[in-house]
């Protein structure tokens, strides 16, 4: 079986999702409100961040910790709800080509993964009818009240945790890693892009755009 890995944020989706949820958040006629509880949960870190106290990983990682938690006592379709709302302005900006060659790869039996830090719940929204056949992202906690659940620690899905994901779902399978392929623009993804045999540099960062550029990988800088 041939796989085709895909990152979201700064690949398919060519902003910062976490500036976008920020700004929708703060603008949306139904959950405005929350924006103040986001901001009193995220201040301490992000102020350290700044005092270079906190490091830049826990940083982002407590961004959407703090940003789920503005949602605490909302029941799941309250999310669902607001992400499909998120989605349906995110979509306007996708990435035409790499949609199609997400088409063309189903067509070519590929077996297509989205691979993301972003929420599950959005994903799911913006990405539905596309025929990912598994998408991986970070995962909203609900109590059996069904409410956003704050006592189970957040889980942010980086780097090294997208490697351990998908050979956890691989697991068992014979996976022709030569011929499969990942695409991605950011060097925190480098151990993915290596794990397969075609990778894709996708409007890369410096970083990524010096290894794709030393290894020869096909580079996509232009849509």
């Amino acid at each position: 079986m041939k796989v085709a890995l895909f990152d979201f944020d700064g690949t398919l989706y060519p902003h910062e999702t976490f500036e976008t949820l920020r700004e929708h958040l703060q603008s949306h006629p139904k959950y405005k409100k929350n924006y103040k509880r986001f901001v009193r949960y995220f201040a301490p870190t992000y102020f350290g961040y700044k005092l270079k106290l906190v490091p830049k990983i826990k940083m982002q990682r407590r961004a959407l910790e703090s940003y789920i938690l503005s949602f605490k006592g909302y029941t799941k379709s309250d999310i669902d709800e607001f992400f499909s709302d998120v989605a349906n302005s995110m979509s306007r900006e996708l990435r035409i080509p790499l949609l199609e060659k997400i088409k063309q790869l189903k067509k070519d039996n590929y077996y297509v993964v989205l691979i993301s830090g972003a929420f599950i719940p959005l994903l799911e929204a913006l990405f539905k009818g596309v025929g990912f056949d598994y998408i991986v992202g970070s995962t909203v906690n609900y109590n059996k009240s069904g409410q956003v659940d704050s006592k189970v620690r957040f889980e942010r899905v980086f780097a090294e945790r997208k490697i351990e994901i998908l050979k956890e779902h691989f697991r068992g399978e014979k996976i022709d890693w030569n011929n499969s392929q990942a695409y991605s623009d950011s060097i925190s993804d480098l151990k993915m892009l290596e794990l397969v045999g075609q990778p894709v540099a996708v409007t890369p960062d410096s970083a990524l755009q010096s290894i794709a550029e030393r290894n020869n990988w096909k580079i996509i800088n232009h849509f």
